[in-house]
């Protein structure tokens, strides 16, 4: 009796045995906090330029060829005067100041009461445009009259009459220095909505920008602070700096939601740092979420098949999570040995070939001694092999493709009529890898060189 109750127990614990090795044990899934990977402000400098020339052809066309016509020869002047351009209206620039020198052909009816007499004149106009940006990024001119010269004073048509040229002068200076001035005025106005084009961009930087259609990529710029530098004039340009900080982020899947927008800093002149590099450098925190490298990762790896001898295995499905910083692989097979099993590794960051690998992918210590007890050939066969080339082409993912895209992007990409965006992605760098309850987090820097250039001022209307 006592026999047959020890053999009892025996077989009950032998039972009890095997149903916990009918599969092994699911790793607990958790995340670490590291202070290291704290995401750094990026300083991206945007060079804006405008050719003076296109400036200068706006204007002329803008503001037409008649600008003052007084039809009234009693309003108490005893004139009538048509003033056109006499050619192409110049602009000069020297700081903060736009200068202008206008060329006018007149034409002048006079009444010198015992009948009307004509004349003609050609006369320059010089002003100027001095220009603040307020607070609320909204830019104000004040255009003003300098001086005048006659280049050929009026003359009568008719012998032995004469007119009183200073009248003359001071007429066309008072009438028409305004409806210049504020034309001048009126055009730079519709021409350089500063306030509408910063607030404008401001929004835009916190909704996901799609780089790559096909491999799934959004940047989100996340801007904190902006500023601008003070106008200068070179090489027959007008060019400011913006000077954005800012926290971008790369993502990639789905599209991420946009970020909350937060309110438009006042307007501040920023200086450059001039030991600084030029262009701009962008430190990144790419994320890929789990559900993507799962989705990426089946491609290449759901359905292998895997023979050793007269067994196999068919890998069914697979799911990606975190254990510290240990990327775990809970692999579904099917075929000779039918459950899941599970591997994990480090990501970590190879500096000769710049790209995140999965370090000592290993079976966990209870798949592996779970695989020595029942499917040894599993164990030492090619599946993880395989899956470790996986992880690292994963890893690797699709990073030279994007910088191909976003390479492209730069290259001509207009904003908006007449204005583009160049520049040029030069370099991307990769520093680290870590795990986080949203997907696998790599730390890279982009480097490259970025501009806004604004031309075809014609284009806008007034």
């Amino acid at each position: 009796m006592r026999s047959l109750r020890a053999l009892f127990v025996t077989v009950v614990i032998i039972s009890l045995m095997g149903c916990k090795t009918t599969q092994p044990t699911r790793p607990l899934e958790n995340y670490t906090n590291d202070d290291r990977f704290i995401n750094q402000s990026s300083t991206i400098r945007i060079p804006i330029r405008l050719n003076i020339q296109e400036l200068e052809n706006s204007l002329n066309q803008q503001l037409g060829d008649a600008l003052y016509q007084d039809d009234n020869l009693n309003d108490g002047d005893k004139m009538k005067v048509i003033a056109r351009k006499d050619g192409t209206i110049k602009i000069t620039t020297e700081g903060s100041t736009i200068s202008y020198q206008v060329p006018l052909d007149l034409w002048i009816q006079y009444d010198v009461g015992l009948g009307k007499v004509e004349a003609t004149g050609r006369l320059n106009l010089d002003f100027s445009t001095v220009y603040a940006i307020g607070h609320d990024w909204k830019l104000a001119t004040q255009t003003n009259l300098q001086s005048h010269e006659w280049k050929e004073r009026p003359r009568l048509k008719v012998a032995g009459m004469s007119i009183p040229v200073q009248s003359i002068a001071n007429l066309i200076l008072n009438r028409s220095t305004a409806t210049i001035s504020n034309s001048i005025d009126t055009m730079v106005a519709n021409a350089f909505k500063l306030d509408e084009t910063v607030a404008e961009a401001w929004e835009l930087m916190f909704n996901p920008y799609e780089i790559s259609p096909e491999y799934q990529t959004w940047l989100l710029v996340n801007p904190t602070d902006l500023g601008m530098t003070p106008i200068k004039t070179e090489n027959g340009n007008m060019e400011a700096t913006i000077i954005v900080q800012s926290k971008p982020e790369l993502r990639f899947g789905p599209k991420p939601a946009a970020n909350p927008i937060i309110k438009l800093p006042d307007f501040e002149y920023r200086m450059l740092n001039e030991s600084a590099e030029e262009g701009f450098q962008i430190f990144l925190d790419a994320t890929l979420p789990y559900e993507e490298a799962e989705r990426l990762t089946r491609q290449s790896i759901k359905g292998e098949r895997f023979e050793q001898g007269s067994r196999h295995v068919v890998v069914e499905d697979i799911e990606l999570f975190g254990q510290g910083n240990n990327l775990v692989i809970n692999l579904l097979l099917s075929g000779s040995y039918k459950g899941h099993i599970y591997l994990t590794g480090e990501p970590v960051f190879n500096p000769r070939r710049n790209r995140i690998e999965v370090e000592d992918l290993e079976y966990t210590l209870d798949s592996k001694n779970f695989l020595l007890r029942s499917a040894a050939w599993l164990a030492k066969g090619t599946l993880k092999k395989k899956l470790q080339e996986n992880m690292d082409y994963l890893m690797d993912y699709n990073l030279a493709d994007a910088q191909k895209q976003m390479q492209e992007q730069l290259q001509d990409y207009e904003i908006s009529p007449g204005v583009k965006l160049q520049g040029a992605l030069e370099e991307l760098n990769i520093y680290n890898a870590y795990l986080t309850t949203d997907g696998i987090k790599v730390l890279m820097s982009l480097k490259g060189d970025l501009g806004v250039i604004v031309d075809g001022l014609s284009d806008f209307g007034m």
